[in-house]
């Protein structure tokens, strides 16, 4: 797809494709994985606390601190925690889908600073369609302000090396300041980059950034010179085809913007948060504004009704939200969320454990963690949760921290049972800690002297052959692995 292997391109590739699948970014200890229907964002699941749904509601002032502490209580064997509070009545859909807007955005706004990621589409035409609205996430916004504010990488002008550029289209030029609209339209006329001169407003980094930005908002084409496609220079037709294409494409967003405008409060229709602060609410509508603004339409399209309806609201929105009286007002209007107690918690923490299980036999490592932290949220005190979470994060590089702290927890709850003391020996000892394996080796085997594995590590640990970490845990037999411990 290209060279540059940042989240740019791959939301750039997904959006304008249409593409349904999950996209995945590793690095170091981080991973996320997004999932999309059709080009739209539709959720996410991602091992950093901070931008887990949980965290972000409460972020949101959608829960209350009361129920936030106790947000485990909420959990639901066959749903996400966010489908689970709102058939609570803890929160409303449009909460849960403001928060998963927020989510999405946040988290993929974190990734473009890193150009050295491990980044992957996995494409599934076939993904199943969503009963529930997508979440109101703007992946071309997303694209703008995400290259806007990262760092600069010198890897981006090597991308355009060789190049010659060509205007494609100009949907998203709203987007753009006037100096860049008129470093777009030098793009009318074909540009081999290497011999084209950097305009005296731009320093370097700005200029290779705009023709970045111009890329991934899928405005250019990039070929190498020595392609056999040729493309034409625009002529003024040509122009004026793509012009009216923009305005209709601009006139579509509006007739689905006034279609949700009922259902959606004033903070979604300015796609703010909650605690978006004075500066963030005005930034939100003037973008909004040099989008739909009724001058920005040629007023012979014969949708004047549709523009100044939309651009009504969304006015009323901001002016409102601008206003700290008026906007404390309104959010007094907009009703709590009620606290009510799930019900046969255990039940469904087994249910969810069983899942997490048959998943982990299947080799569906990251799919079983989710699971599994959901069954500790229902039920906090089940050792075997915390071993099974363990191994299954043992599998996986960046868990490898939090594999050690859930052994040690499992054993903190059960310490009779020697397969705690086992799996966390040989983590340590597939992590080349070998006093610190033997130790917990050895407590195994204070437990059941005449545990197999246990003895088989220990002698192949003071033997000093060659270590098979992980291996032999990780095959062992789990039917007769979690059989409750006396």
């Amino acid at each position: 797809m290209s060279i540059l292997n940042h989240t740019a391109v791959f939301l750039k590739h997904i959006f304008f494709n249409s593409r349904s699948g999950r996209l995945s970014f590793k690095r170091r200890e981080i991973e996320k994985y997004f999932f999309f229907y059709k080009g739209r964002a539709l959720r996410i699941k991602t091992n950093l606390k901070t931008e887990r749904l949980g965290e972000i509601l409460f972020k949101l002032q959608k829960i209350q601190s009361e129920t936030f502490s106790k947000i485990d209580d909420f959990i639901s064997a066959n749903q996400p925690i966010g489908e689970s509070l709102k058939k609570n009545g803890v929160i409303k859909e449009a909460d849960l889908r403001e928060a998963l807007s927020f989510q999405i955005r946040e988290s993929l706004l974190q990734t473009f600073g890193y150009f050295d990621g491990e980044i992957s589409f996995q494409e599934k035409p076939d993904f199943e369609s969503p009963v529930e609205e997508l979440p109101a996430v703007d992946i071309p916004f997303i694209i703008d302000y995400g290259i806007r504010r990262m760092k600069y990488d010198s890897v981006i002008q090597k991308f355009f090396a060789g190049k010659k550029v060509s205007l494609k289209n100009i949907r998203y030029a709203y987007l753009l300041t006037e100096e860049e609209k008129t470093l777009l339209d030098r793009f009318s006329v074909t540009q081999v980059i290497d011999r084209m001169s950097v305009p005296a407003r731009f320093s370097n980094e700005n200029f290779y950034r705009c023709l970045y930005l111009f890329y991934c908002l899928d405005m250019i084409e990039a070929e190498t010179t020595d392609s056999s496609y040729r493309k034409d220079d625009l002529n003024r037709d040509q122009r004026k085809s793509l012009e009216m294409d923009e305005l209709e494409a601009r006139l579509e967003e509006l007739r689905e913007i006034k279609s949700n405008l009922k259902n959606r409060n004033f903070y979604e229709q300015l796609g703010v948060s909650r605690v978006a602060t004075e500066e963030e609410i005005k930034k939100a509508y003037f973008n909004l504004a040099r989008k739909y603004h009724p001058d920005r339409f040629n007023h012979g399209l014969g949708e004047t009704g549709l523009i100044n309806e939309v651009f009504n609201a969304l006015t009323v929105a901001y002016k409102t939200l601008s206003d700290p009286e008026k906007r404390k007002e309104y959010d007094a209007k907009l009703s709590a969320p009620a606290e009510e107690s799930a019900e046969d918690l255990n039940k469904k923490a087994e249910i969810k454990y069983r899942q997490g299980r048959t998943l982990y036999n299947k080799g569906m490592y990251e799919e079983a963690i989710i699971f599994l932290e959901e069954a500790i949220r229902f039920r906090r005190n089940k050792a075997d949760y915390y071993l099974l979470l363990a191994m299954a994060e043992s599998k996986l590089p960046a868990y490898k921290k939090k594999a050690e702290e859930d052994f040690l927890k499992a054993a903190e709850i059960e310490p009779w049972n020697p397969e705690s003391y086992l799996g966390l020996g040989l983590l340590y000892l597939n992590e080349g800690l070998k006093f610190k394996a033997k130790k917990q080796i050895q407590k195994a085997l204070e437990i059941d002297p005449s545990h197999p594995q246990a003895k088989a590590a220990l002698t192949e640990l003071e033997s000093g052959e060659k270590k098979t970490g992980l291996k032999a845990w990780l095959n062992l037999d789990l039917s007769g692995l979690f059989k409750k411990k006396k």
